[in-house]
């Protein structure tokens, strides 16, 4: 049994998007348009070179036509997908034990346009999958928006972090508010989904726009992304003039200061073709160091921000048993040097390692060795990072502007200097952890309160989370961190969303009343001196084996230290970056 899926171009799981709304949305488009997916693709010299695999390769499924649209030449390709069981019979087999063999397929296709130079491609349901990803323009939905939106109008907006966080936050606010009353700042993060009007004096005159007898006031509803999703014109000579239009508004229209820096990082999709060699060369990296290549560490998945510090790493990778205090490069590299290249990326993605706190909890049932990876990659075609198993393109402007931000908060270290690393009491090992440095402050040094691995719970974070390790002059929270050539920088990454997120906490009277409770536990007369707030968030970083400066930090420990600067400067805390000798 065949049946057509609902005429919708993209599953759920597949929309990242920004939705623009010029005016007010309509129900439905009229009758001379339709609404559908536009790309706009580069490279290539004839259609047939934008064609997906998929396409080509099975003839039996997928059928090409070349055809006229308007003046113009296009391509059609058409044709079904393989059966697929129907979803919902899995759960009639749990219920009754009955096994219904209803499959269903699916109708799609893609309308590639060659438009004075430019390529397009016009998706029906399923059609964006027969479009060859490394040639999608992938900036092309936000290069729209960010010439049409009306910053002060946005209404609904979600947000990725880019940072070992990768927090998705979303936001609704009343209209004529704008886009930065939202927290969506320039700094390290993918808009996946806005809302907005147009400014007034953009004028877009697509058919959709044209006034009729029944729509006095039309309006235009899109969506934008990697593709533009709009109604577009039925008719072959309506759409060349409709493709035209777009065209025009991305020639002819500046980009807005306030929007352009959604354009400055973009995800590379997972069936990008530059994933493979991404993908090879962090293995390569991992294995054998290299400079000119780029630069790998070690990273903390999102799950692990919350909650107590990780005090424990225990798991497998490649049949090696990994149980230690201090997860290096070396505990992912070494079970994989003795395996063929090709075999070391699915090792590190079916490997698995947990982090455990204090008393032995860890906040995840497995995490895929490949997530406590980070990596810069830099070659001809870009910089590239790899972060909580995602691949990430960075623009110039990202990295001029993160340069910026990073040397303010070095240049600003905060009135007051930590006594040496060395001068802390040593373990067993003769080593200095940074629980005995942060115990050895507090005991030489009475204007600070070691409060390290004192949790505060609230409603939102039931297990707790960490103000800070020591509780500074002024009230000022200081977070302390140890790193080394072993661990690279990515673990400050760890550190600086820390100090984010029980900053950004304590902007919560009833939290921060928590936290003054659990000051009173340790020295009642500093908790009667809080204040309402932090009085300034202090990153104290210790680096065993070389000067710590702010241009040699990875990437991403880079922008999430600007999200924490960015973010708190905003709501009036000062950032500070001070390096322990």
């Amino acid at each position: 049994m065949q049946t057509a899926r609902s005429d919708h171009d993209m599953p759920s799981w597949r929309t990242e998007y920004l939705a623009v709304v010029i005016g007010e949305p309509l129900a439905s488009p009229p009758a001379d348009t339709r609404r559908v997916n536009l790309y706009r693709l580069l490279g290539g010299e004839n259609l047939r070179d934008h064609l997906s695999a998929r396409a080509t390769d099975d003839q039996q499924r997928f059928r090409l036509h070349d055809v006229r649209v308007g003046d113009m030449n296009g391509l059609l390709v058409e044709g079904w997908s393989d059966e697929e069981p129907l979803e919902w019979t899995s759960m009639v087999r749990t219920l009754t034990t009955v096994e219904l063999p209803f499959t269903s397929t699916v109708a799609s296709a893609a309308l590639f346009v060659d438009l004075d130079g430019e390529t397009f491609a016009v998706t029906f349901n399923q059609g964006w999958r027969l479009v060859r990803e490394s040639t999608i323009d992938r900036g092309f939905g936000i290069d729209f928006a960010v010439r049409v939106v009306d910053d002060e109008e946005i209404r609904h907006v979600t947000r990725w972090a880019l940072s070992v966080k990768s927090r998705v936050d979303r936001n609704v606010v009343p209209s004529g508010q704008g886009l930065w009353s939202f927290g969506l700042r320039e700094h390290a993060e993918l808009v996946r989904q806005l809302t907005a009007m147009a400014r007034v004096d953009i004028t877009v005159n697509l058919t959709h726009m044209r006034k009729t007898r029944y729509r006095r006031n039309p309006r235009l509803r899109l969506e934008c992304g990697e593709s533009l999703k709009l109604p577009l014109s039925v008719h072959g000579d309506g759409l060349i003039s409709d493709l035209r239009e777009i065209s025009r508004v991305l020639r002819e229209h500046p980009v807005s200061e306030e929007l352009g820096p959604l354009r400055w990082v973009r995800r590379v999709s997972n069936r990008d073709e530059r994933r493979e060699e991404l993908d090879s060369t962090v293995v390569t990296m991992l294995a054998e160091p290299a400079a000119s290549l780029g630069e790998v560490g070690v990273a903390y998945p999102a799950k692990y921000f919350d909650g107590p510090e990780v005090h424990r790493y225990k798991g497998t990778l490649n049949g090696t048993a990994i149980d230690t205090d201090n997860l290096t490069l070396n505990h992912l590299a070494s079970p994989l040097r003795d395996i063929p290249a090709a075999a070391r990326l699915q090792a590190l993605r079916s490997g698995q390692i947990d982090g455990y706190d204090e008393a032995g909890h860890s906040a995840t049932d497995g995490m895929p060795a490949v997530q406590w990876i980070a990596a810069e990659v830099v070659n001809p075609s870009g910089r590239y990072i790899l972060l909580d198993g995602d691949w990430y393109e960075l623009g110039d402007e990202y990295v001029r502007h993160v340069d910026r931000v990073v040397h303010k908060a070095f240049d600003s270290p905060p009135p007051w200097q930590l006594p040496a690393w060395s001068d802390a009491p040593k373990n067993s090992g003769g080593v200095v952890v940074e629980g005995a440095y942060n115990e050895h402050v507090a005991d030489v040094d009475s204007r600070f309160l070691c409060l390290d691995r004192k949790l505060v719970k609230t409603r939102a974070h039931r297990k707790g989370f960490e103000a800070c390790d020591l509780l500074g002059p002024d009230n000022s929270l200081v977070h302390v961190k140890k790193t080394s050539t072993a661990t690279g920088s990515s673990p400050l990454s760890h550190l600086f969303a820390q100090g984010l997120v029980a900053a950004e906490s304590f902007t919560d009277p009833e939290t921060w009343e928590k936290f003054r409770q659990v000051v009173a536990q340790q020295d009642p007369e500093r908790a009667s001196r809080l204040g309402t707030r932090p009085g300034s968030l202090v990153f104290a970083i210790h680096h065993g084996d070389k000067a710590l400066t702010a241009g040699n930090l990875f990437t991403f420990a880079r922008s999430t230290l600007v999200s924490a600067w960015t973010t708190l400067t905003t709501y009036g805390i000062p950032v500070h970056v001070t390096v322990i000798p």
